[in-house]
């Protein structure tokens, strides 16, 4: 078996798998951030547009935003960030998916509340605090909908390439 990029062999030529598992999960984070950097540009100039500019109530404006980011989310994650299960049902993961995002809607939305409510910030600062809460809870819920923990997700592709051009 050739050694992941990145991976330091031990003295004796073995790769550590803890050392590789959290590579690969480092990487996974980063594309995930970066995915999320988008959707989230999308939500916040979105919410900014609606609330400001417009005038729509903060939570009207926030709950808009992050609807329509949530879709463009999960494609992205799909593409990009996780590596799904052979013979998935997508109709069921969508439907679970987007339970999970009625639970990040909830705590995004209290958050906000919470933040211009009693802590009496602005709801633009309100909504970045939130987000940044919410972005925890979403790599975790969404890593276990997709790669389900337990069961050996596949190598992502740029793992596959690395693997297949150490192979002699």
């Amino acid at each position: 078996m050739a050694a992941a990029a990145g991976a330091t062999p031990d003295a004796a030529g073995a790769v550590d798998p803890r050392s590789v598992r959290m590579r690969r999960l480092a990487i996974q984070f980063g594309k995930f951030l970066i995915v999320g950097g988008i959707s989230f540009s999308v939500d916040y100039g979105l919410f900014l547009l609606l609330h400001t500019v417009l005038g729509v109530p903060y939570v009207a404006a926030s709950t808009i935003s992050f609807s329509l980011s949530l879709i463009l989310n999960y494609v992205l994650t799909l593409k990009f960030v996780f590596v799904a299960q052979p013979g998935r049902s997508i109709a069921k993961e969508f439907a679970i998916y987007v339970g999970l995002n009625i639970v990040a809607l909830g705590l995004n939305q209290l958050i906000l509340f919470l933040s211009v409510e009693l802590l009496h910030v602005w709801p633009e600062i309100g909504k970045l605090i939130a987000t940044a809460i919410v972005l925890v809870y979403n790599f975790i819920a969404r890593k276990m909908l997709i790669e389900r923990p337990g069961r050996a997700a596949a190598p992502a592709a740029d793992d596959r390439i690395d693997e297949t051009r150490h192979q002699a």
